[in-house]
């Protein structure tokens, strides 16, 4: 029985018309971008100037200056959540309507957002752990949150009162560096010696870098150096996976006299 004839331009229409709404519909997506990141916002708000923003791109920006990004005309501070805004956008990526790198930049973004809800969930109810890794978070500027050293030194003292060995790491750290805080080398060091003393590798680690090189207000003095790189291979809190290899590294070149 020989094929049938007469389909094929019908079935080109179709795929010429499915193509054309997809093109339609990436091209409305441009309307959602923010004007600052020009990515789909996750929070996204309604600013005075009428535009859409992801909120810590425009609060971020208001800080800095009181105009608009679009018009670069005086703007307030009021900002107003865009919720059929931010429902419209994860409806059409679901369904599958919206597509391409900035679509799985908007999700990477959306899973950052929920595991930061879910951490400081954890850390309200007194994870110590979760306390820490909300610190990282906010001084190394990750899973969305903009680099914030008060934040991060305010989480890590947390940490640090709910009895969690990387969250004293944490903020022996910013004593001795000041991140969020006044330097000070002595609290920072007794911070780091009460968390070696306790078994952490890192702390255990820093201190011994801390006396390699005579850095933080430490003096250079190898014979402590050795002492504390040595108690890392031994340290039951494994919070620095690479701090075994590299005061084992130090100790191979440096060895005792």
């Amino acid at each position: 029985m020989p094929p049938k004839r007469g389909r094929a331009p019908a079935e080109d229409e179709t795929s010429q018309e499915l193509r054309r709404t997809k093109s339609a519909v990436n091209e409305a997506m441009n309307e959602f971008l923010c004007p600052i990141t020009f990515s789909l916002p996750v929070d996204p708000v309604m600013a005075e100037d009428g535009n859409v923003y992801e909120r810590s791109a425009i609060e971020e920006w208001l800080k800095q200056q009181h105009k608009s990004p679009v018009t670069n005309l005086a703007m307030g501070m009021r900002l107003q959540p865009a919720l059929r805004v931010k429902n419209m956008i994860r409806a059409m990526v679901t369904s599958g309507t919206l597509t391409g790198d900035k679509v799985d930049a908007w999700k990477l973004k959306l899973e950052e957002e929920e595991e930061v809800a879910e951490m400081l969930r954890e850390a309200e109810a007194g994870d110590g752990a979760a306390m820490y890794n909300l610190g990282v978070c906010y001084e190394s500027g990750q899973k969305g949150l903009a680099k914030d050293d008060a934040k991060a030194f305010e989480w890590y003292e947390k940490s640090h009162e709910a009895v969690n060995a990387c969250g004293t790491v944490g903020l022996g750290r910013c004593y001795l560096l000041g991140y969020g805080v006044p330097k000070c080398p002595v609290r920072g060091a007794m911070l780091m010696g009460d968390t070696a003393a306790r078994g952490s590798k890192y702390a255990c680690y820093i201190l011994g870098r801390a006396y390699a090189v005579g850095d933080w207000g430490f003096p250079k003095d190898e014979k402590m150096a050795r002492r504390y790189y040595s108690m890392v291979a031994s340290a039951s809190i494994d919070d620095y996976p690479t701090a075994t290899e590299k005061a084992a590294t130090w100790l191979r070149e440096h060895p005792a006299a």
